[in-house]
């Protein structure tokens, strides 16, 4: 009852969505998105036996207009890959589509999706037992993916620069080694070692240069705020998830720190600390974040946390740990600073301006350089600094015994200024900075207080510090006369337009009163008296009224002599750089005036087609537009309502295949072909009568390879319509020219491998057409088209070309023997005895190269079991248990191919057996099987076997004494044959054929030798 009921369900489940599907296919809009999303739901989750039935439904929509139905397809495709990843492989090359769409929307869900996907993947290919070209497949396809969301990463938009974050990220987690991660988390270390197109190495190597990108970009000057956070989000999470990031990770945010982007606004830096500094406080709870403690703490302390709230947020048992520690007496080993000389030559390749501990020294320092003499404080520096006087003078001697003489090439383009400049925290930092290159000289604290004397103190001093490296990554004293230069700049600046706008004023002023002056020297005229005037009512200009129309024929004549002008000036727009302007106005005038207009763009382009072949492929696009609505042109340019826009593409196209095939120019002929090939490859339609037409030309001695070329390429290029175009080309597998024959047969079978279950039906179709014609008792019209007798008998010839399709498709679809024997059973004797003949080949190349159908038969490989042992086919066993009327011939010849090389299986012997006791009287069908009989069987039907033609029984002697095949076993020796044979009863069959039979077997003297003869002369006398 359950299983009844569970029927029910599944039955009315699938009318649903064949209703939505239809339903949704007609509909527009939001309706259409709803609909879409049920199918997608049902498919999924309730309904999921009927995926692969109703799958290529929904890849369909990958090309719709609305972006709302993709986005409904990508979440099929995410979900596929969750619910279903063996069907992988039908749907991983549409993400690819989606990734390079041209709207940005779909591009960023896709990109959403490709990360889910990416993943999924990589559990599919360790844990399926799927086919190894289906994963070199899909991992083909996900890396060409992978490289181009890659690229996106410059893209100009925001979004889609976030989005390629984030799946950069999940490869860079993906693509590296775990490092004592949860067992749940996926690595490199989970991809299998066997799969020859995975490499484990080169995908390492592939997340270590994705990783330095990410800093790169990650370091940009001209990164937005968003893309600045998640990436900086990416980073903590690679460090977190992968410990051997943690160095870098906290490297790069040091170097964020202290140079941000200058395109920044003050609220974004706000949000951009604010964000930095929750990241830091989440590095520093992790447990891989131990060694890294002190830069961490160090740039805590930069933001502005205090000490106490760092202690806060660090772990209970990191901090018990650390105190421990100092009880003990273990101090920390000393640390080089980053900004230090020793940190400086170790070459780092960051921006950093920084002063935070980096990298932890190992070596042992001796105390005296270890530590600032006593003298000299970072406070003192710093008061020193807050002197004018001092900072002047430092200044100064910087410029003279440090500058150089010319400015170095590279400065304009390398030189930054700092953004924080005269801040206290600025100058806190450069205090550090000097402290750490002048802590080795012996300066007195109070030379530092005192106004008058540090000034030649501090000159001494900058007359030794060595210049830094990296001008443009460092704050160095030059950055800070740089911008004091600014700040002086500025102020001339301000003084200068200050001056300038006083300057101005003045003038101003002294013109007015000037002006003022001439005005009192003017003579004053006398008063006039007024008289008051009357209202009058201003006329407006009609220019209906003042304007005659221009009559129609002179509007037509002088539209005409336009365009030829805009024809004519094909030259001078190549000259002036618009010839595509030009071939824009041209196709505009072409598709929305009149029809001399038309004719006179026609006769123009067939004039040098070669040449002109462009633009009137541009006039066909124009045509589709306004048949498909998609004109935005002006409603004066816009065809009439009624003109139909479908006629008049077909016309266009139809006008331009037949000029080009049937004008008799000498340039017309040699360029043909290649005309031909590109406006049907080229045109964004093919219509039925431009097919026809080409279909037609198959019959034309000059074009008929051609032809049947470009419907070949029709039929694999446009794939949504191969079903239409495959009729076109089928149908030319009975041409009376056996070349033409040929071509098509072998164009037919390169679509049916290639193509979808549609085209395969289609020539399915057609082959079982004209192998049902062999029935009929005279040939169809169809294979009488060209020739002059209405009543021309079959003859071998015509059977042969019904049965050529269906015999090419047989090795690849061995279903349709079935089809065969059940015609093979209507037909003549004629008929019969072709089929006989040409059944044959198909059948032995089926037997000696399974693998070709196993490749494209839709029942799947797991239904065939060895070929070489007599195990029989599905399509073979189905023959056997429901074998056709009047196809026992048939069945005995296949019978016979069958079992040439092998001996037969078990199951053959059973079926053929079955089918000689209830329906084939005929004992010739015991034949093929004989060895696989008992004993008694074939003596019960030797008497039989002896009456046949003695070539057939010569046969079945060398069967049963072994001489066909050694190495097939006989239930009955040679010594139990002649026995049989003497033992026969002349009322079963005449003494001439007992003669004849033991002749034979005498004949075989290697089988029949003396001792053979005497074994049974001897048991003969027993008897």
């Amino acid at each position: 009852m359950s299983n009844k009921h569970l029927q029910s369900s599944n039955i009315t489940a699938q009318n649903q969505l064949i209703q939505w599907i239809n339903e949704a296919g007609m509909a527009e809009g939001t309706k259409k998105v709803n609909l879409l999303r049920k199918v997608i739901e049902i498919l999924l989750h309730s309904a999921s036996q009927m995926l692969p039935v109703y799958m290529e439904n929904i890849l369909s929509y990958v090309s719709d207009k609305s972006n709302d139905v993709k986005k409904q397809v990508i979440g099929f495709i995410e979900e596929i890959s969750k619910l279903h990843p063996q069907y992988l492989p039908k749907v991983i090359g549409q993400l690819r589509l989606f990734i390079s769409d041209t709207v940005v929307a779909v591009q960023k869900r896709a990109i959403q999706a490709a990360s889910i996907v990416y993943r999924k993947t990589l559990l599919w290919i360790c844990d399926t037992s799927a086919d190894l070209s289906e994963m070199q497949l899909v991992w083909e396809n996900l890396t060409q993916l992978k490289l181009m969301v890659l690229n996106m990463i410059d893209s100009d938009n925001e979004g889609i620069r976030t989005h390629s974050i984030k799946f950069l990220e999940e490869v860079v987690l993906l693509q590296s080694h775990g490092e004592g991660s949860s067992d749940d988390e996926f690595c490199l270390d989970d991809l299998p070692t066997n799969l020859p197109f995975i490499n484990r190495r080169a995908l390492e190597e592939e997340s270590e240069h994705i990783f330095k990108l990410l800093v790169k970009f990650h370091n940009s000057q001209h990164i937005s705020s968003v893309n600045l956070m998640a990436c900086m989000t990416t980073l903590c999470l690679l460090a977190k998830f992968r410990p051997k990031f943690m160095p870098r990770v906290i490297q790069a945010l040091g170097d964020l720190h202290t140079t941000l982007p200058p395109t920044l606004s003050q609220s974004q830096v706000n949000s951009v600390r604010k964000h930095l500094k929750m990241l830091l406080i989440t590095l520093i709870k992790h447990p891989s974040s131990i060694e890294m403690m002190p830069q961490l703490t160090q740039l805590l302390i930069d933001i502005g946390m205090t000490t106490q709230e760092i202690n806060k947020v660090v772990p209970k048992e990191r901090r018990n740990k650390r105190l421990g520690e100092i009880k003990n007496g273990d101090t920390p080993s000393k640390r080089i600073r980053v900004d230090s000389p020793q940190s400086n030559s170790q070459g780092s390749d960051s921006n950093s301006r920084s002063d935070f501990i980096m990298f932890e020294d190992t070596t042992t320092s001796e105390p005296s350089q270890a530590l600032p003499k006593p003298n000299v404080t970072e406070e003192s520096v710093l008061d020193g600094l807050n002197n004018v006087e001092i900072v002047v003078s430092l200044v100064t001697a910087t410029l003279v015994n440090c500058l150089p003489a010319e400015m170095p090439a590279n400065f304009v383009d390398l030189y930054k200024p700092i953004p924080n400049s005269g801040s206290k925290a600025q100058k806190k930092n450069l205090a550090k900075m000097m402290l750490a290159l002048i802590k080795e000289e012996p300066i007195a604290t109070s030379s530092v207080t005192k106004p008058a004397p540090p000034q030649s103190a501090f000159s001494d001093i900058a007359a030794k510090i060595p210049l830094l490296r990296d001008d443009d990554e460092k704050i160095t004293l030059k950055n800070a006369v740089a911008k004091l230069q600014e700040s002086t700049k500025a102020d001339r600046q301000v003084e200068s337009a200050v001056s300038k706008l006083m300057e101005e004023t003045r003038q101003e002023h002294l013109k007015e009163e000037e002006r003022k002056a001439k005005e009192k020297e003017k003579p004053i005229p006398p008063p006039t008296p007024t008289v008051p005037k009357l209202k009058q009512k201003v006329k407006l200009l009609k220019l209906q009224e003042i304007t005659r129309p221009i009559p129609k024929e002179i509007k037509e004549r002088l539209l005409k002599q336009s365009v030829n002008r805009i024809l004519r000036a094909e030259k001078e727009s190549a000259i002036g750089g618009v010839a595509h302007i030009r071939a824009k106005f041209i196709t505009i005038f072409a598709s929305s005036y009149t029809p001399e207009i038309r004719e006179l763009v026609q006769n123009y382009i067939l004039e040098d087609p070669l040449s002109r072949i462009d633009l009137a492929l541009s006039w066909l696009y124009e045509e589709y537009a306004f048949m498909q609505g998609f004109n935005r042109h002006p409603v004066t340019l816009q065809p009439k309502l009624h003109e139909k826009h479908d006629q008049n593409y077909s016309q266009l196209l139809c006008v331009l295949i037949t000029q080009i095939c049937e004008r008799g120019d000498p340039i017309m002929e040699n360029n043909r072909d290649v005309l031909l090939r590109k406006i049907y490859s080229e045109a964004p339609v093919v219509t039925e009568e431009a097919v026809d037409y080409l279909k037609h030309l198959v019959t034309e001695e000059k074009v008929a390879l051609v032809a049947l070329e470009i419907l070949e390429d029709l039929c694999l290029m446009r794939p949504p319509r191969a079903h239409k175009f495959v009729a076109a080309l089928v149908c030319h597998v009975l041409n009376e020219n056996e070349e033409i024959r040929d071509i098509t047969i072998k164009s037919v079978l390169k679509i049916y491998l290639q193509g979808s279950e549609a085209v395969k039906r289609v020539i399915e179709k057609h082959a079982m057409l004209y192998l049902g014609f062999i029935s009929l008792s005279s040939p169809p019209q169809e294979l009488l088209t060209h020739r002059h007798s209405t009543r021309t008998p079959w003859t071998d010839e015509l059977f042969k070309m019904c049965l050529n399709l269906i015999m090419a498709l047989f090795p690849y679809n061995e279903e349709l023997i079935l089809e065969v024997a059940r015609v093979y059973g209507c037909a003549g004797s004629d008929a019969k005895r072709v089929v006989l003949r040409a059944v044959e080949g198909p059948v032995r190349s089926l037997i000696a190269a399974p693998d070709a159908s196993e490749s494209t038969d839709r029942t799947g490989p797991s239904e065939h079991e060895g070929r070489t042992d007599g195990q029989l086919r599905p399509a073979f066993r189905a023959l056997l248990e429901e074998c056709p009327r009047g196809a026992e011939t048939l069945l005995t010849r296949l019978v016979h191919i069958f079992t040439e090389k092998a001996p037969p299986s078990q199951e053959l012997v059973s079926r053929v057996r079955e089918l000689y006791a209830t329906r084939v009287s005929d004992v010739r069908f015991l034949i093929p099987v004989l060895t696989g009989l008992s004993k008694k069987e074939i003596l019960a039907a030797l008497p039989k076997l002896i009456k046949l033609n003695p070539v057939v029984v010569k046969e079945v002697f060398n069967k049963l004494l072994g001489l066909q095949n050694p190495n097939e076993e006989s239930p009955i020796d040679p010594v139990e044959l002649m026995i049989a044979l003497h033992l026969i009863d002349p009322s079963n069959a005449d003494l001439k054929y007992i003669i004849k039979a033991t002749a034979l077997c005498f004949g075989e003297k290697n089988t029949y030798t003396q001792d053979v003869s005497i074994c049974y002369c001897i048991m003969l006398s027993l008897i």
